[in-house]
């Protein structure tokens, strides 16, 4: 018959530990797999018999991530690429067959959430061994890339006999899967931007000559062009960071802009339901940070965030937050009562205890039972101290107890510390033993 106890000891276990882990899996609200910031880039010489190597580029997404690649050999103008047979280190020796070609690396990201690819941008033409140009570091355009504006490419850095002469082609490229088209005439350094380009991502190929031999590369592409004088134009969303339960204050980044300046934002959150539609308006909630209260429970929070500049205003809104509910901590503590602990020698020895409680949140709900005392209690009350340590009681918990009494009190946070530490005791009076007939120190577990 004792086995039945232990039995229901062990389902009870078992069903509070599968409860903390449905808590905890509740508090991932969504899936985040892999998202590509920036993409990766190719370091290096390129040239035949030099090691070319691939970064990862900047990735969000649900840590750790792990990352995997393969690296493509492209025609002069990075496209038509091929994949190379067993190229999936993170570097590259550049061989012969890719002399007069470009190459390019896939990296592709994996978390427990999924897997996303991303692929840089090409290298500059492969040069064969030994004097001839070779491109080290590929240019940059600066400038801002907007319809009527002048933007300019350097010539990155090359290795190889000097003196070194570069020559330059203008291209415009489309925004998704870029297919880049010479732009007639653009063959300087510089480029006047116009209407032509808007929407287009813009990159200049620098051509190296010396006297053994002639080498290029493209450079990094400029962001989409921006019409002359237009509203801001939104490339990466808004977005909420932070812990999102009640209590909390999540934090709303404003996303990347082009055509604002960095005090040209105003910000709106909005409750929505829990899918992260029909949203309105909190009143009040204008600042970047927003606290979540009570009302959110269940529901989603979204931030509206509108860039502002001289010709106009454009809004742009984050992806929905889920307020999840808080996972509210339960511990349990027991303490065995006993005599001649607080009192003068001579208190009998039967005198005997047992205190339970469970602590969930700010409530600890509590019972005492007794037997043999001198006398009927007069009250029993949570005292603060240590083993063998007097101190003062901080809540009665019963006056005129019986055994068996029960009840529940409210914790300060640092009175749940108190208990957690092993630095409260329970102690119970009598009239006979007004300082406390039995005593026991309360222990968490």
């Amino acid at each position: 018959m004792r086995r039945i106890p232990l039995l229901l000891g062990f389902i009870a276990s078992a069903f509070m530990v599968t409860s903390g882990s449905a808590l905890a899996a509740g508090a991932r609200t969504a899936a985040s797999p892999p998202v590509n910031n920036s993409i990766p880039k190719i370091s290096g010489t390129a040239r035949e018999g030099h090691t070319l190597n691939a970064s990862n580029g900047t990735w969000s997404g649900l840590a750790p991530i792990t990352y995997a690649y393969q690296w493509q050999r492209c025609n002069s103008g990075g496209s038509s690429c091929a994949v190379l047979p067993g190229a999936t280190n993170q570097n590259y020796v550049a061989s012969a067959g890719d002399v007069n070609q470009t190459l390019r690396v896939q990296v592709t990201a994996t978390n427990a959430d999924g897997t996303a690819q991303a692929l840089s941008g090409p290298t500059g033409g492969i040069a064969a061994s030994g004097n001839a140009p070779a491109s080290t570091k590929q240019p940059n355009p600066s400038g801002t890339p907007q319809d009527g504006q002048t933007i300019k490419t350097d010539n990155g850095s090359w290795s190889g006999s000097n003196p070194i002469t570069f020559t330059y082609q203008w291209q415009s490229c489309t925004a998704v899967n870029p297919v880049c088209t010479n732009i007639v005439g653009a063959t300087s350094s510089s480029y006047v931007i116009n209407a032509s380009q808007d929407g287009l991502l813009l990159r200049a190929v620098v051509v190296a000559t010396n006297s053994f031999g002639t080498s290029f590369v493209t450079s990094n592409v400029t962001t989409a062009v921006i019409a002359k004088a237009s509203s801001p134009v939104d490339s990466i969303l808004p977005a909420i960071s932070g812990t999102k339960s009640v209590g909390n204050t999540p934090s709303a980044s404003a996303g990347s802009w082009t055509g604002v300046a960095a005090n040209g934002f105003t910000y709106q959150w909005t409750r929505c339901n829990s899918n992260g539609t029909a949203c309105s308006n909190v009143s009040g909630a204008t600042g970047t940070s927003y606290g979540v209260g009570l009302a959110d429970l269940g529901l989603a929070v979204r931030v509206n965030v509108t860039a502002t500049n001289s010709t106009g205003a454009t809004l742009a809104t984050s992806v929905a937050a889920v307020i999840a509910r808080p996972v509210i901590k339960t511990y349990r503590f027991s303490a065995t009562l006993r005599a001649n602990q607080e009192v003068i020698r001579g208190t009998s020895t039967r005198s005997a205890g047992h205190f339970t409680a469970t602590a969930r949140g700010k409530t600890l709900t509590w019972t005492l039972t007794f037997a043999h005392l001198s006398g009927h209690p007069t009250f029993a009350a949570l005292n603060t101290g240590g083993r063998g340590v007097n101190g003062p009681s901080f809540k009665t918990l019963c006056r005129q107890c019986v055994s068996g009494a029960h009840g529940a009190v409210t914790l300060t946070a640092s009175q749940l510390d108190r208990f957690l530490r092993n630095q409260v005791y329970v102690n119970v009076h009598t009239p006979r033993h007004p300082l406390g007939e039995i005593r026991g120190q309360v222990i968490l577990g």
